[in-house]
C-alpha cells in the first residue's frame, strides 16, 4: 500500500481490479486495491484516501455495509459505487445515503474518468473550504484580540498621560528662566503627543464597537469652516501651502456638527501631509442637484496609486512605506496611526452618506463627501 495513494478500489474480481489499476495509473493517480469490503474498510481506516471506488456485491463485507460504515465514520469521504444493471436501484439508495456517484457495469472508462475527476475536484473544493473557514476563524480571533488590546491600552494609558500633563502644567511657571525649563517643555510636548495617540486609540475602539452616535442639528457651515481655517493657519504658512475655501455664506446643513468638523479636519490634514511644500488645497461645499450636502477637498499632492485606493479607508493604512514611517501631523509624508480616513468613512456612513476619492499619481487627489439632507417641509 502506497503512502501517497489517493484512491482505493474495492473489487472482488481480480481482472477488474487489474483493469482499474492500469486505467487509474494511466490517468496519473496513485491507487490501492482491496479484494473485499472488510479489507477495504481496514485500509480506509488506516489511510486518508481522497476517493473510494467500491463494488456493491462482494463476499465477507458487501459494498452497502462498507458505504454505510465509512459514511458514518468519515462523512466527508467521496465514494463512488460500481454496479450491474440489476442493482441500479440499490445504487440510487446509496447515493441518498451520501455516495457521490455511481458507475454502471460493464464500465465505460471514458465516462469513469470524468466521474472520478469530478469527485476529486469536490474533494479539493471541500478541503479549500475547510482551509478558508479555518483562516477566517483565526482572523476573527486575531481581530478580537486586537480590539481588546486597543480598548484596554486606551483605557490604561489615559490616567498616567493625564497625570504627566498636569504635572508639566504645574511645573512650567516655576521653571521659567531655569536650565530645566527646556526639558519641561520637551516633556510637555511628548505628553501632548501621547495624549493625541490615546485619543486616536479611543476613537479606534469606538469604531470597532460601532459606538458612533450622532447628535444632528441645523447650522451654518461657513463659521465651522472659519474655525478649521484658523486651526491650520500656522501649518499652512509653515509648508507654504495655499488653502482655498469656496463655501456659500448661506449654506445651512443638518448633521452632527462636531463629527462633520472632524471629517473636514481629517481631510485637510491628510491633504497637507501628502501635498508637497507650496502646493494647493481647495475646499468646496454646497448642496448638489439632489439636495445632498456635498463637500470636496482637493489637493495637488502625490496622489494615490490606483491599486491602493480600495485600502485607504481601512484602519492603519498608510500611503507611505511603513519602513520609513515618521510621525508628524504636518510634515510632508508624515505618518500617524493610519486611522484618519477610516474615521472619516465611518462618520459619513453613520450619516447615511458616502465618501469617494478620485486621484492620479503625481497630480493630486479629490475626496468627495456626500450626505443626504432633510427635504423641504420636514421640520428638520
Amino acid at each position: 500500500m502506497s503512502a501517497d495513494s489517493q484512491i482505493l478500489v474495492v473489487e472482488d474480481e481480480a481482472t477488474i481490479r487489474l483493469i482499474w489499476e492500469r486505467f487509474l495509473n494511466r490517468w496519473g493517480y496513485q491507487v490501492d486495491m482491496a479484494e473485499n469490503g472488510q479489507v477495504g474498510l481496514d485500509r480506509a481506516r488506516e489511510h486518508a484516501y481522497r476517493l473510494i471506488i467500491t463494488d456493491l456485491a462482494m463476499p465477507v463485507l458487501g459494498g452497502q455495509e462498507l458505504v454505510r460504515t465509512l459514511k458514518a465514520e468519515q462523512p466527508d469521504l467521496e465514494i463512488i459505487v460500481t454496479t450491474g444493471q440489476g442493482t441500479i436501484e440499490i445504487a440510487v439508495e446509496m447515493m441518498k445515503a451520501g455516495v457521490s456517484d455511481f458507475i454502471t457495469k460493464p464500465i465505460n472508462f471514458g465516462s469513469a474518468e470524468y466521474v472520478i475527476k469530478k469527485c476529486l475536484e469536490n474533494v479539493q473544493a471541500k478541503r479549500e473550504n475547510i482551509r478558508l473557514r479555518r483562516i477566517n476563524r483565526d482572523l476573527e480571533e486575531l481581530n478580537k484580540i486586537k480590539e481588546k488590546f486597543i480598548a484596554i491600552t486606551s483605557h490604561e494609558l489615559r490616567t498616567p498621560v493625564s497625570i504627566i500633563g498636569n504635572i508639566v502644567q504645574a511645573l512650567e511657571p516655576s521653571m521659567d528662566g531655569t536650565e530645566e525649563a527646556s526639558m519641561i517643555r520637551m516633556i510637555g510636548s511628548a505628553s501632548e503627543q501621547l495624549r493625541e495617540i490615546v485619543t486616536e486609540m479611543h476613537e479606534i475602539s469606538a469604531l470597532n464597537s460601532e459606538k458612533i452616535s450622532l447628535q444632528p442639528s441645523r447650522f451654518a457651515f461657513q463659521p465651522l469652516c472659519e474655525e478649521v481655517d484658523v486651526e491650520f493657519q500656522l501649518v499652512i504658512e509653515e509648508r507654504g501651502h495655499r488653502l482655498n475655501w469656496y463655501v456659500p455664506e448661506h449654506l445651512s446643513i443638518r448633521v452632527d456638527r462636531a463629527k462633520i468638523k472632524k471629517v473636514l479636519r481629517e481631510l485637510i490634514q491628510n491633504a497637507i501631509k501628502f501635498t508637497n511644500d507650496g502646493g494647493e488645497i481647495t475646499v468646496r461645499a454646497a448642496n448638489n442637484e439632489n439636495g445632498e450636502f456635498e463637500l470636496t477637498v482637493t489637493d495637488t499632492g502625490i496622489g494615490i496609486p490606483h491599486d491602493e485606493r480600495k485600502w485607504i479607508f481601512g484602519l492603519f493604512y498608510e500611503v507611505s512605506d511603513t519602513l520609513h514611517h515618521h510621525s508628524s501631523k504636518s510634515q510632508f509624508g508624515g505618518g500617524g496611526m493610519g486611522i484618519g480616513l477610516a474615521i472619516v468613512n465611518d462618520i459619513v456612513a453613520a450619516h447615511q452618506g458616502r465618501v469617494t476619492v478620485d486621484s492620479e499619481v503625481g497630480r493630486g487627489s479629490r475626496f468627495r463627501v456626500t450626505i443626504p439632507q432633510p427635504g423641504p417641509g420636514s421640520g428638520a
